[in-house]
């Protein structure tokens, strides 16, 4: 384990949820790795947080074997959203089902973790968070894609995708590829600013919070009339 330097060893992560044993052994882990760490408990959780401003750099809620949409998950998110509505938050998670992930995107997560992450990832991850970008491991979309089964998939697809005009179609499958604005801008001989339209535009009509999760219907609407 190599650890992280520069301007990654300032990061600072507040832990959320989980159970204690296993906070304690994260927050020792990355410890380990060059981050602080703040634990921020449930039970008072405003109190812990409030007055934080520039002080916490990102959030690690730990769902344990919950999706994001347990009522209890659900108030952490309200909360921090409150009371620190620029910090992004992480989730890890014991769950692998892509309805887990989309749970915790739709609540404007900016990472998924699962507890079966490789450590040394998951040092990764949060460096890339913390830089603006997400996270979502690639094989958990692999085999979510091989053991989903939806009724009359071709349709479904192209019901999705009907409302996209053919430039957008062609930004979201470099979306999907994880190219960031600047690249899709030059491969498609438009201005970045132009990009940012495209990309809010098919937030828009596909009803996605992020571009990581109108990646992720991108992925279905590819694997459905595949």
């Amino acid at each position: 384990m190599g650890g992280i330097s520069g301007e990654e060893t300032q990061i600072t992560v507040a832990l959320v949820g989980g159970r204690r044993f296993r906070q304690r052994c994260l927050a020792r882990f990355l410890e380990m790795s060059g981050l602080h760490v703040k634990i921020a408990l449930v039970e008072n959780l405003r109190e812990s947080v409030v007055g934080q401003e520039g002080a916490i750099d990102l959030f690690v809620i730990d769902t344990g074997e919950h999706s994001c949409s347990n009522p209890e998950i659900r108030r952490i998110f309200t909360c921090l959203g409150d009371v620190l509505p620029g910090v992004p938050i992480v989730v890890m998670s014991d769950r692998e089902d892509l309805s887990a992930v989309f749970d915790a995107l739709n609540l404007s997560a900016r990472a998924y973790c699962p507890s079966s992450l490789d450590p040394d990832i998951l040092i990764e991850a949060l460096r890339i968070v913390r830089k603006g970008g997400t996270f979502v491991p690639l094989d958990m979309l692999i085999n979510a894609a091989v053991h989903r089964k939806r009724p009359r998939g071709t349709e479904a697809g192209r019901t999705e995708t009907h409302c996209l005009t053919r430039r957008e179609q062609r930004v979201l499958e470099l979306l999907k590829e994880g190219q960031p604005n600047k690249v899709i801008a030059r491969e498609l001989n438009i201005e970045e600013t132009t990009v940012k339209v495209h990309v809010r535009r098919i937030l828009k009509k596909l009803n996605a919070a992020n571009r990581t999760q109108a990646a992720f219907i991108a992925q279905r609407m590819a694997d459905l009339v595949a």
